[in-house]
């Protein structure tokens, strides 16, 4: 397999090294750097040279790899296709080259959720949660607006089979559809085959906990549990979302605590522990969920009296780090929870590590102490 990198200007040259690299543990061979840039300065990246647009044609090769995300891939490649330079299954993402190295790494590897997903790429494209939620269907949420308070909307069902209004910030970005605004999949990542999937049968919420929620973006797993709550806390540390939120449950300010805050194991202006923004609970049943873009395992020491003096069940995301999954495990085995993980796995592709450790991550940790 010969292939060419395509360098777009605003792309670092280290990006381009690193997928060079997963090339060479591919054994594929490399024809050169093709560059957009016009003032490109760099003659060479990792030993290959770098060439002018125009000299793609002179280049033998089967493959070009643009190292760019999917968006602006598909703004360019029909453009290279007018060019006459490829055919559209000639051009591929960095994903592409990243999903030959995983199938190489766990080919042999003795897991059948694995080997799933190696089969399902056979055909598919490598995604966050390929086969998972793949053509599964999900929601489309018409968006409305509210005059009275100058925010969107959308209607929301809630797990009472109730519909509520959850606000969003008044610049968010949404998918158009024939003119008309939309939010898209709202709740796929909580259908029952995915590996983020926070509630299930024997681990879910029950009427009159106390639900703690740390990451609470849109608010869409607070508003779809408050019905059922005694009490609910939900940290989101973006001020974006602090408006709508108020917004959203301004029916439950007697039930809801907004903190604006970022979780962690200190307590300063912008961050602060569970245990210091939470009463001092004693033998309370309460539901921790927990998705604070890789800072769980601080975030957990600064909860150690609530998970300690209450009975708790826990869902904590554990896919943002490498070893998220071993420091989350091992820290609520020694606040005494016996813990599980998610079914299927995850590829976090949003990780800038990724393209080093090439791994399948478990999605969520259970705890639980009762």
């Amino acid at each position: 397999m010969k292939i060419v990198i395509m360098k777009l200007p605003y792309i670092h040259h280290i990006f381009c090294e690193k997928l060079c690299g997963i090339a060479e543990k591919l054994e594929y061979e490399i024809a050169g750097i093709v560059s957009l840039d016009l003032d490109e300065k760099l003659t060479s990246i990792k030993n290959y040279p770098v060439y002018p647009l125009n000299e793609i044609l002179n280049l033998s090769w089967d493959t070009v790899v643009f190292a760019c995300d999917e968006k602006v891939f598909n703004d360019i490649v029909p453009r290279m296709i007018d060019l006459q330079i490829g055919t559209k299954d000639k051009f591929k993402t960095p994903l592409w080259l990243l999903q030959q190295l995983m199938i190489k790494k766990y080919e042999d590897f003795d897991d059948p959720a694995i080997q799933e997903t190696l089969e399902f790429w056979k055909t598919h494209e490598l995604s966050v949660f390929n086969q998972y939620l793949y053509n599964k269907e999900g929601t489309l949420d018409r968006v409305f607006f509210d005059s009275e308070c100058d925010l969107p909307y959308i209607y929301f069902k809630t797990a009472g089979d109730d519909w509520r209004k959850m606000y969003y910030p008044r610049d968010e970005e949404f998918f158009i559809h024939n003119g008309e605004k939309f939010v898209e999949n709202l709740v796929a990542e909580q259908l029952p085959t995915s590996p983020h999937l926070y509630i299930k049968d024997e681990h879910k919420i029950c009427a009159g906990d106390i639900v703690i929620d740390a990451g609470v973006c849109e608010g869409n797993f607070a508003l779809r549990y408050i019905e059922l709550c005694s009490k609910m806390y939900l940290f989101e540390a973006d001020s974006k979302w602090i408006e709508p939120l108020n917004q959203t449950f301004k029916d439950y300010r007697d039930k809801v605590k907004i903190i604006p805050r970022f979780v962690s194991n200190i307590t300063n202006d912008k961050a602060v522990t569970i245990d210091d923004a939470l009463p001092d609970f004693k033998d309370e049943k309460i539901f921790l969920k927990m998705d604070i873009e890789g800072a769980e395992p601080f975030a957990l020491r600064g909860a150690k009296k609530i998970l300690t003096n209450n009975f708790v069940k826990a869902s904590v995301c554990s896919y943002h780090n490498v070893d998220d999954l071993t420091k989350i495990k091992s820290l609520l085995q020694q606040y005494g929870y016996k813990t599980s993980t998610s079914d299927g796995w995850m590829i976090f592709i949003w990780d800038s590590k990724i393209w080093d450790t090439a791994d399948f991550r478990k999605g969520i940790v259970y705890a639980e102490n009762y």
